[in-house]
């Protein structure tokens, strides 16, 4: 029985038994026995027979009517699936001298379309027999996806079906509504999800779209913490992991939007992918996969078949030998490049290359880690690094963008006092050294700390080398935080502005709060605000709401609300960096917190301006604004208590806390 019309025929016994139960009311033992009688009607050997064989056995058996018509809807159902699972088959083919070996479903295809429409049908009127509708749907999908796309018109020769594959747009969305949450393990086959993925990949950019969706209307959402909770999400996680050919295509998806968009979020969430990617095989078990299952799961080279070499290093821990062998590796392929870039044609597919999913330069872009852990150092390398990073297909503008750095380098340089400070001069590739991160202390009695002005000062100039010398532009839209262009400037770029940040991670305690607070600013929305504007006092002793604070009209508070939104979770991810960071730059825990802590007291100042902004936001109907306020208080709970709790006084930031937890409350 592997006809179409055989399988067909069942599914049509199937619907005509449900539909004898009227979900809309009716007395659900009338219907049953009417079933019965329907079924005891064909055991018997004529219509005018009185030996009614079923009724008499129901009666010794003391069964009851819904457990018959429960029973006949279990049976024929197993039956369905018997004939689907024994319809994919192993065969040799021979002809004449040649031998075709086809796996797959004796069921075509084209003939799949039929189906899955009675299967979906089937499946809407199973909705009170749950335990039936997952082996019935996960046979049907496992027909059509290993369905032929040839038919045999004469034995062993094989005619490829052209249209086979238009069915799928319109038919395989039916299945969707009965997809599980869950991934069950417990038969070890493969999950259902999976299985639509390569049924029809729409499917799978369709799940990683809503995915981004949901990113982009929760900005203060910690993806780590969501693909752990929401069980839908990680079912996603874990198909992408059991299959590294989807990951490979997911990757490659994020990354050619992010190249067509150059937003943000499709980066954040393609490197929070690659992260949890890599977490999962590493410890299966912790994200709920068996241990049986786990121990199958390969190695990292599956998922990242180009580069993988590469891999070993961005994955590793972030030091200046790890480092350094970054920068070779990348320098080696530019060098590598420009001795083979002979005709304009071969130029155009070598840059295409350069920026594709598969390139050097794509996996780099999913360990920004190391773009933070460049800023701070004022080296050849790093400055060659950070250059590639901006400008991965023109040479001559990495070119321009590493003396640009190097004159600002040298601008810092020379405005410090210290000739011990680790900014001055500029090492070669194999003399980068660890920067000396001065403490409080130290900077009382080695630096001075540097106020809004100073920093304001050098931020223009920061702008003005690169504005009155180069006017450098970025060949495409990669890296930018604008819409697609192919001639978005470079100080648009929101890595570009990231670099000043350098100075905040190298040297958090020679600047005053302020002068971070500007710096932040910068970095998150690209905007210097004018002078006069910046000379107001400081937060200190003075309570959130306050009328003194509330007079004073500084140029955090002229911010918009996706100004905000940017600062604060700049602040967020600025943090997470410098956590990762102090790991390998200190020799023990406790220089590695206070790194941590002296940063957050810096940052705060600029933080709870961005909070006051966002507590005017006005909740909309749909609860996205609601969410995104829950979720930047849980950030913001998680980010106090980093590194170590420097707050417990402060009642700027209790006030805070109180006023969003108010709002929340209230809403």
């Amino acid at each position: 029985m592997n006809r179409l019309s055989e399988i067909t025929d069942l599914f049509a016994r199937l619907a005509s038994n449900l539909q004898t139960l009227d979900p809309k009311g009716g007395n659900e033992d009338q219907a049953c026995d009417l079933s019965i009688a329907k079924l005891n009607q064909s055991l018997n050997l004529n219509e005018n027979s009185r030996v009614r064989v079923l009724d008499t056995a129901l009666s010794l058996m003391c069964f009851k009517a819904p457990q018959v018509f429960d029973s006949v809807i279990e049976y024929l159902v197993k039956t369905i699936v018997s004939v689907l699972s024994s319809s994919i088959t192993c065969k040799v083919l021979r002809f004449q001298k040649e031998e075709v070996l086809r796996i797959g479903s004796v069921i075509p295809s084209h003939d799949c379309t039929e189906l899955i429409e009675v299967c979906a049908d089937v499946l809407g009127k199973l909705g009170g027999h749950g335990m039936l509708s997952h082996p019935l749907l996960c046979a049907v999908v496992k027909v059509a996806v290993s369905a032929s796309h040839f038919r045999y018109v004469v034995q062993s020769t094989p005619i490829f079906e052209v249209k086979s594959t238009d069915w799928r747009i319109t038919n395989v969305s039916k299945l969707l509504s009965h997809l599980p949450k869950e991934i069950s393990f417990k038969s070890q086959e493969i999950p259902l999800r999976l299985l639509l993925w390569y049924l029809d990949p729409l499917i799978l950019k369709e799940d990683v779209s809503q995915i981004l969706q949901d990113a982009i209307r929760r900005p203060f959402l910690c993806l780590n913490v969501a693909f752990y909770e929401r069980m839908d999400w990680r079912c996603i996680l874990t198909c992408l992991v059991l299959s590294p050919a989807m990951f490979i295509e997911t990757r490659a998806l994020l990354h050619n939007w992010f190249l067509m968009t150059g937003l943000a979020s499709v980066l954040e969430l393609q490197i929070e992918l690659v992260s949890l990617v890599l977490d999962v095989i590493s410890r299966p078990m912790w994200w709920g996969i068996p241990m049986e299952v786990g121990s199958k799961l390969p190695f990292s080279q599956s998922y990242f078949p180009q580069k993988h070499h590469l891999l070993r290093t961005l994955a590793g821990p972030l030091s200046c030998d790890n480092f350094l062998r970054l920068v070779h590796s990348t320098s080696k392929t530019v060098s590598h490049a420009r001795r083979h870039s002979d005709s304009t044609l071969k130029q155009a597919a070598i840059k295409a290359a350069r920026i594709d999913h598969k390139s050097m330069w794509a996996m780099a872009m999913n360990f920004p880690d190391w773009f933070f852990f460049a800023s701070p150092r004022s080296s050849a390398a790093a400055a060659r690094y950070i250059a590639w990073i901006l400008s991965p297909i023109s040479e001559s503008h990495q070119d321009l963008i590493v003396n640009c750095l190097t004159k600002i380098s040298e601008s810092w340089t020379l405005r410090q006092i210290s000739s011990d400070n680790h900014y001055k001069g500029t090492a070669g590739y194999n003399k980068l050294k660890k920067p000396k991160f001065h403490d409080n202390k130290e900077c009382h009695t080695v630096l001075k700390e540097y106020d809004c002005s100073y920093i304001q000062l050098w931020l223009k100039e920061f702008q003005d080398i690169y504005t009155m010398n180069w006017k450098i532009t970025v060949n495409s839209s990669a890296c930018c935080d604008a819409k697609s262009s192919s001639g978005i400037s470079l100080h648009q770029n929101v890595l570009f502005r990231r670099i000043p940040l350098g100075i905040l991670i190298g040297c958090s305690g020679g600047i005053k709060e302020d002068g971070c607070e500007l710096l932040l600013h910068y970095a998150a929305t690209g905007i210097i605000p004018p002078l006069a504007e910046t000379r107001t006092a400081g937060l200190k002793d003075r309570r959130w709401g306050s009328r003194a604070q509330e007079d004073s009209i500084t140029w955090t508070e002229k911010c918009n609300i996706k100004e905000a939104v940017a600062g604060a979770c700049l602040v967020f991810r600025l943090t997470d960096v410098i956590e990762i960071m102090s790991v390998s730059l200190f020799e023990n825990e406790e220089s590695g917190v206070e790194f941590i802590c002296r940063v957050k007291l810096r940052a705060r100042k600029y933080l709870l301006s961005c909070m006051k902004k966002l507590l005017h936001f006005e909740i909309d109907e749909d609860g996205g604004g609601l969410l995104m306020l829950r979720d930047l208080c849980s950030r913001l709970i998680r980010w106090r208590h980093q590194g170590r709790d420097v707050f417990q006084d402060s009642m700027d930031l209790n006030d805070a806390i109180e006023a969003l937890s108010h709002k929340l409350s209230s809403s």
